[in-house]
């Protein structure tokens, strides 16, 4: 599988921040998306997939347009745990740093497809190792290192303030002086190692989160009022605007929810009982429109979207899209779905 293969896609969450970073170095970031034919919606929804090949040609023409060969590492670091919307928000209530980044390794892929990141320890020391399974035919370096830097700002709001990165390494050489990188990373990283790396003391993995920053902090209370946190809607809303959110990192679940909206799960099912409907029901709604947006496009592979929308495996998705519909979801897809109308999904306001 590689980086242009149709399935192969990031989430625009990876934009976060990137009309800013482009205005920062003069460019205009609605420029940049055209030359790959993507829409400037890309840069207002967190949850739509833009292929990997249009991502990294948008990354390394914005860094040679604004000749800052540091372009996705600052993008990243400027933008970090708040990128990952609500997997950011999840692993930032985690009782422990090793928590929090368990949270980050287990639905990482949700955003990000062929990436993966693992944690090792070697007696004082741990490891977090940054891995990105993409075609050989494409300069990734800019790609790579917003990687590195998101995991670097994901460990950073995660850590407590006292901790110190004990050295960070890079596959690739650096793409300018490596002391330009010590001015971000307050250390020269190791270049041309053989796996990408950020090492820090293990010992701190048992610490619990530090409060959150006033800046992530006023990013999380603005996402959750968007998708309905405050009391003026209708739980019913809320909750379905919650799964939307929920299903790409594979936390769709009434606890979850419930968690965010601050009840406890028996009763938020107690109210959506009391105006007849339950979580679940809900659930498979906003699955079923999912499914069917997604099916419209011919080129969707339905064991990526079966994951996506939380299933375990293709044949629980089909033998669910057959009870919604009557029909496979390969007949679905090749009879383009025209005359399927979605459950309804409330409106936002």
């Amino acid at each position: 599988m590689t980086a242009n293969d149709p399935i192969m896609k990031i989430r625009s969450s990876a934009l976060t921040g990137f009309t800013e970073h482009c205005r920062r170095h003069l460019l205009n970031p609605i420029h940049l998306l055209a030359h790959e034919n993507l829409s400037p919606a890309v840069l207002r929804s967190q949850e739509l997939q833009i292929p990997y090949e249009s991502f990294v040609h948008i990354l390394n023409r914005a860094a040679s347009e604004a000749n800052y060969p540091l372009f996705g590492l600052t993008l990243s670091l400027r933008n970090g745990i708040e990128a990952l919307g609500t997997l950011g928000l999840m692993a930032s209530q985690s009782a422990t740093l090793a928590d929090g980044l368990a949270v980050v390794q287990k639905y990482l892929h949700y955003h990000a497809q062929g990436v993966s990141l693992e944690l090792k320890q070697d007696n004082n020391e741990a490891r977090l190792i940054f891995d990105m399974q993409l075609s050989d035919n494409l300069d990734i370096r800019q790609l790579q290192e917003l990687g590195m830097g998101r995991i670097i700002s994901v460990l950073r709001a995660l850590s407590p303030t006292d901790m110190k990165v004990i050295s960070i390494h890079f596959k690739h050489l650096p793409l300018t002086s490596p002391e330009k990188y010590s001015d971000l990373l307050t250390q020269v990283p190791h270049f041309g190692a053989r796996q990408n790396v950020i090492c820090f003391p293990a010992h701190f993995l048992t610490l619990p989160p530090p409060p959150a920053s006033e800046r992530v902090r006023r990013y999380f209370e603005s996402f959750l009022n968007r998708i309905g946190q405050n009391q003026s809607k209708p739980l019913k809303q809320q909750v379905v605007r919650l799964i939307h959110e929920l299903i790409p990192t594979g936390e769709a679940s009434a606890a979850a929810v419930a968690r965010l909206l601050g009840m406890h799960t028996r009763s938020m099912q107690r109210q959506l009982s009391d105006i007849d409907t339950d979580f679940r029901t809900l659930l498979e709604e906003v699955r079923f429109k999912l499914a069917c947006e997604a099916l419209s496009n011919p080129d969707t592979a339905l064991t990526d979207l079966a994951l996506q929308l939380g299933y375990s495996e293709l044949s629980a998705f089909s033998r669910a899209f057959k009870r919604w519909t009557g029909r496979s979801p390969q007949q679905w897809q090749a009879q383009n779905a025209s005359t399927i109308t979605p459950a309804p999904i409330p409106d936002e306001d």
